[in-house]
């Protein structure tokens, strides 16, 4: 009887197992546009707005849609999800579902009605799209794909918060290559959304900008009352995704050589981060230290340097005692006299 449950009980797992792998096979297979929206509006308005769902399988698929609130989790700027009982999400209306040909497209136009008390401030919501229905009672199994929406109400809001700290990751200092992985951490306490733009300058010894990258390529946010930590990497050549890492100690030697070579940076840095946020064009600033030491190129550059030296050093001495050669030669050369 015993086995009797196991086997019954894995037999049931193999099938949701099964059941889940085709649903998340299928929303795979849908793809929205965009992926996030950062609107504005007054209370009391309504804004129309639209996306593009498209349909990538090969089958004729109907999507249900759905809503749902979300806040930041942690500090990596990855959305939390809850359910829309309030606030933005009740506040959206969309189609209730649409079915599409293998390939098809569609622009399903949705409103978001602002209620007339909505506080000032940021409020945060996703559209999101799958193959499971949403009526009562009816379970739906898989993931969803959605569109992130991200509304400013309009009104006297408070702003407040700033850049906590800047530096290398894991604060390391010397490093033999490209890339230099940086990271820094803004705090918002304001009441809306803010989005940092600037920019990360490298300066040589003598302060002079070698190279400058974008603080914010991603265009992330962060939401009120939580701290972000953005990423970013100083790299000019990255590997290309089709890039595999030779085997053996000397392949490997030449082939980081090669690559600090692409990606040439030697000696210290300083490392400054300019930031403009807020409405007022707030500007923040700070600084971090870095050393770029790329052995396995300097040891290559002094090899060829020397061969370069030594042959030249051989060449020249073999044309020198060419010359003297033939000067001696033109000395002992007989010289014909004429007598009158």
């Amino acid at each position: 009887m015993f086995n009797y449950l196991n086997n019954k009980r894995r037999i049931g797992f193999l099938i949701i197992m099964v059941a889940v792998f085709f649903v998340a096979k299928d929303v795979s297979a849908l793809t929205l546009s965009p992926v996030r929206l950062e609107i504005s509006g007054n209370p009391g308005e309504t804004l129309r707005e639209e996306m593009t769902v498209t349909n990538e399988s090969e089958d004729t698929t109907t999507f249900y849609s759905s809503f749902a609130n979300f806040e930041s989790s942690g500090e990596t700027g990855n959305p939390s999800f809850v359910d829309a009982k309030d606030g933005l999400g009740t506040w959206m209306s969309i189609d209730a579902s649409v079915t599409l040909r293998p390939k098809e497209s569609k622009i399903i136009p949705f409103t978001v009605t602002i209620p007339i008390e909505a506080e000032p401030g940021g409020h945060f919501a996703s559209v999101f799209w799958g193959v499971g229905s949403n009526k009562p009672g009816v379970v739906s199994i898989g993931a969803k794909t959605g569109t992130l929406v991200l509304l400013s109400v309009n009104g006297n809001v408070q702003e407040g918060g700033g850049l906590l700290d800047f530096s290398t990751k894991d604060n390391k200092i010397f490093f033999n290559t490209l890339p230099v992985s940086l990271t820094y951490r803004f705090k918002n306490d304001g009441g809306d959304r803010i989005k940092p733009v600037g920019k990360i300058t490298m300066h040589d010894l003598l302060y002079i900008p070698e190279d400058t990258i974008d603080a914010n390529k991603g265009g992330g946010n962060i939401l009120p009352h939580s701290t972000r930590r953005f990423e970013v990497d100083w790299v000019k050549h990255a590997h290309g995704k089709d890039y595999i890492e030779p085997t053996g100690a000397f392949p490997k030697f030449f082939s980081q050589a090669l690559y600090q070579w692409h990606n040439y940076a030697f000696g210290p840095y300083f490392v400054k981060l300019n930031l403009l946020y807020g409405t007022n064009a707030t500007r923040v600033s700070k600084y971090a230290f870095i050393f770029v030491f790329p052995w396995q190129l300097l040891i290559c550059l002094a090899v060829v340097l020397f061969i370069v030296l030594w042959g030249g050093k051989k060449i020249l001495r073999r044309y020198n005692k060419h010359i003297i050669q033939k000067a001696r030669l033109g000395m002992n050369t007989p010289t014909d006299v004429t007598h009158v």
